[in-house]
């Protein structure tokens, strides 16, 4: 009796190592077509307060339990500009089922940029005013636009540099897998 007890959970340790494997290199999957860094050990974000342009403070720790697209974000950047419409694309698709969009503006002094962007590209993410560039150095940010991946656990997932079309069908499946969302297609 003991012997069929320990093969039993032998085998059901062994499925669920072979299914959880499964589900990392998918993750992987997804996080390569997106050319997407993963941290060597996943550690957790920094947290930060910021101002939005109406002088609210917003903490990273607000969006807690949402995985989270936080983009770093300038307007003199002009990739940055073009990456900007497919995140609210991804906004308005994802953010009901758990994604949050962080955009974080390192404009030096100039609000009213910002508030032309949000206006002209009908912006509904959270955009956040980093104008002493604390937040950029505490992500060390080098190039412009930047994001990072933040699991609903806090913990970065990954890192990317340059733009991305963040509404494409890589995109979708990626967060998809990182909330553990049901796609439909």
């Amino acid at each position: 009796m003991k012997r069929i007890s320990t093969r039993c959970w032998l085998l059901s340790s062994i499925a669920t190592l072979i299914i959880m494997s499964g589900s990392a290199m998918a993750h992987e999957e997804h996080f390569e077509k997106m050319g997407v860094a993963l941290p060597k050990k996943e550690k957790s974000a920094p947290d930060f307060k910021l101002k939005n342009l109406v002088g609210d403070t917003v903490a990273l720790n607000n969006f807690q339990g949402k995985t989270v697209l936080l983009n770093f974000w300038a307007t003199w950047c002009l990739p940055c500009k073009e990456e900007l419409p497919s995140m609210q694309r991804l906004y308005k698709q994802l953010g009901p089922s758990g994604v949050e969009v962080v955009a974080v503006s390192i404009d030096r002094d100039n609000p009213g940029k910002v508030k032309k962007y949000i206006d002209q590209y009908n912006l509904t993410f959270p955009i956040l005013l980093d104008p002493g560039q604390e937040v950029r150095k505490s992500y060390f940010i080098m190039g412009l636009p930047t994001s990072y991946l933040i699991g609903a656990d806090g913990l970065l997932k990954g890192f990317i540099s340059g733009a991305r079309e963040w509404d494409s069908p890589a995109s979708i499946r990626m967060f998809s897998a990182l909330t553990n969302l049901r796609l439909v297609e």
